[in-house]
């Protein structure tokens, strides 16, 4: 089974999540961003490790949102890092 990333944050005034799958036998296979229910982005990893592939995913999210405003619950900016 594999590890998931996810946060939830406001995108455009609207609650959705973001998740990151990182790998589903092993870390680096069958990785995937997704926000909210769109179907999921798979992308091939970089590296076997973890954080590279959360850093990884997160520039996928950032690009895939760069035209949205991300906040979390309170308002403020979302920090990606």
């Amino acid at each position: 089974m594999g590890i998931r990333w996810i946060r939830n944050v406001l995108v455009d005034g609207e609650e959705t999540t973001l998740e990151i799958q990182l790998g589903y036998r092993h870390m680096g296979d069958k990785c995937y961003v997704r926000i909210g229910n769109e179907l999921e982005h798979y992308f091939d990893t970089a590296s076997e490790n973890r954080d590279e592939i959360v850093l990884q995913g997160l520039h996928i999210l950032q690009d895939k949102l760069q035209n949205s405003v991300v906040t979390n619950h309170d308002g403020s900016l979302y920090e990606w890092q």
